[in-house]
């Protein structure tokens, strides 16, 4: 409620404007591969494909975030309706929204304050 800015990350959801991105704006080799591999799928993987391209970008945006010192919480769990309803989008969809900022030194929810529990190393990795 009280980050300093919102990011809203959203996949386009219309294939035939995404056709017509990847055919003005990309390399012959990129349109060739998206034709080739992505577009003779089924609309719900295409769409599932967009939707792993969203996450690409939201690790870039939490690693750079990391690096500049300011912190960062992805947010799975909201209501893409309502935020897209909210952003008025028609063409895309919602996956997911990011509050960036620097935290409260009153939030009881820090690791200094509330140490979070780990298994250990061991427990969750095998060596082969």
């Amino acid at each position: 409620m009280d980050c300093d800015t919102l990011i809203v990350f959203s996949r386009i959801d219309n294939i035939e404007l995404f056709e017509k991105h990847v055919n003005e704006n990309l390399t012959q080799s990129s349109v060739d591969y998206f034709n080739d591999y992505i577009r003779p799928q089924t609309e719900e993987q295409v769409k599932a494909w967009f939707d792993k391209q969203v996450y690409l970008a939201l690790g870039i945006l939490l690693s750079a975030c990391a690096q500049m010192g300011i912190d960062s919480t992805p947010m799975e769990g909201v209501e893409p309706e309502n935020y897209d309803k909210i952003l008025n989008q028609t063409d895309y969809a919602t996956i997911m929204a990011v509050a960036i900022g620097y935290r409260d030194p009153e939030d009881k929810n820090q690791p200094s304050k509330n140490p979070k529990s780990r298994k250990d190393l061991s427990d969750v990795v095998e060596s082969i």
